[in-house]
This record gives structure tokens, C-alpha cells and sequence, in this order.
């Protein structure tokens, strides 16, 4: 069997949940997200992967749960994860979204 080779990368991922800030609804259906998601990462040439979960958190009236999404990105620089999660925050009109970096070996086999 052939040895596996890995290359040392970084991997982001943007957590975002889509309820509207002001309205504390989801106003954005996840499809209408993966098809914004799709088209800004063909135009950028971004590689991603989407996966839909669950999410709660506190807030100023109390606390809910929202459909969370995770965005996971390998192969592009600091900048360019901050300026995705800077349009995405806008599209779905929330206060923030969470940005983990992490250090990796990876290998396509």
C-alpha cells in the first residue's frame, strides 16, 4: 500500500446561526444560505464543505435555539475568512458569527 502523503494547512471554521438580530426569526431558509454560500465561493474559487445543526445561545431578551450552520474552509488565508464571515453576517443581519482556526495535516487518499 502506498504511504499517505499529508501536508500541514490551516482549517476555519465559521459558525452562523440565522436568525435576524432584530427580529429573532429566521427570515433566511438554510437553502437560500447554501445557494449564497455556492455562488460567493465559485466566484472566489473557495473550497467548503456546509453542515446544518442546531445552536442556542443567550441574548438580550432571554435565550433561544436557531438552525446553526458551520462552514469549514481549508486553503485560504486569515483575510479571506474574515471578509466571508464580514458579508455573510450582513446577508443574514446578525450580530456575530464564531471563526475557529485550526492547525492540520490533511491528505486527499
Amino acid at each position: 500500500m502506498e504511504d499517505l502523503k499529508f501536508n500541514s494547512g490551516i482549517k476555519y471554521e465559521i459558525y452562523i446561526g440565522i436568525k435576524d438580530k432584530d427580529s429573532y426569526e429566521e427570515i433566511l431558509s438554510v437553502e437560500d444560505f447554501k445557494n449564497i454560500l455556492c455562488d460567493i465561493c465559485h466566484t472566489k474559487k473557495i473550497n467548503f464543505s456546509l453542515l446544518t445543526q442546531t445552536g442556542g445561545y443567550k441574548h438580550g431578551k432571554g435565550y433561544t435555539t436557531e438552525t446553526s450552520l458551520r462552514i469549514i474552509i481549508i486553503g485560504i488565508d486569515e483575510n479571506e475568512v474574515r471578509l466571508l464571515s464580514e458579508r455573510l453576517k450582513k446577508i443574514i443581519n446578525t450580530d456575530a458569527v464564531l471563526i475557529t482556526k485550526t492547525k492540520i495535516d490533511y491528505c486527499f487518499a
